[in-house]
């Protein structure tokens, strides 16, 4: 996944003319990460992206929800590239009813992240836009258009044909839920980029959870329950 977040490298370098606009979404992607969409200023993110014209952003973006929706948009196209390329080599392979075989297809392009400073900035930024009430980011994932997630979905949906519509799509929202809080967990630790086997296992048993949340069967309260919300 090192291919996905090159550009940043080069960005980044000291002296370099250049994007402006990129520059800020750096900025703001690693503050938002460390602290907060709601406890960053403009301010801070056009000072930190080295900007002295205290408008820049504002320029660029207009508001900080079009900042925030700019970098992610950004940064799932280039996963969902991976994404796509994987899910049609599974196609390829015939494991398109291997539920195990989907979810790393899927979520791969993602876990992969935790191999590098800035793939765990922006794990560290999706979570905090995942708990903004501001933002309902897998609605945003699940309805993104992005080939990847889309093909993933409809190979999810099958596999789980079984499922009350319903349940497949909460248990699917769930599921995005957990793969990015845990991973932005994972990134708080000190050891989070050096530790490979530590990681290899987190992520292992992580896809194992996954996999079993989204198989579990349904419970006779649930689909009471189901009942009584859906009339």
């Amino acid at each position: 996944m090192s291919d996905v977040l090159s550009s940043d490298r080069a960005a980044e370098k000291p002296g370099k003319r250049g994007d402006t606009r990129r520059r800020l979404m750096l900025a703001a992607e690693r503050l938002f990460g460390e602290r907060g969409l709601h406890a960053v200023t403009l301010k801070e993110i056009n000072a930190a992206a080295g900007q002295r014209n205290e408008s820049a952003l504002h320029y660029h973006f207009g508001s900080k929800t079009r900042l925030v929706q700019a970098i992610f948009v950004d940064r799932a196209a280039a996963i969902d590239r991976v994404r796509a390329e994987r899910i049609e080599a599974l196609i390829g392979t015939g494991q398109e009813q291997d539920l195990n075989a989907i979810l790393r297809a899927t979520f791969e392009p993602l876990t992969e992240l935790l191999d590098t400073e800035e793939g765990i900035r922006f794990v560290r930024f999706a979570a905090q836009v995942l708990s903004d009430p501001d933002f309902d980011l897998p609605t945003i994932a699940l309805r993104s258009g992005f080939e990847g997630i889309n093909r993933a979905n409809g190979l999810i949906v099958a596999v789980l044909g079984d499922l009350p519509p319903e349940i497949a799509i909460q248990r699917q929202r769930l599921m995005i839920e957990m793969a990015l809080t845990s991973l932005a967990l994972w990134t708080r630790r000190g050891d989070a980029v050096e530790n490979h086997a530590a990681r290899t296992f987190f992520i292992s048993s992580l896809f194992d959870a996954m996999a079993g949340a989204l198989r579990a069967p349904v419970s006779e309260e649930t689909l009471a329950a189901l009942k009584i919300a859906t009339k």
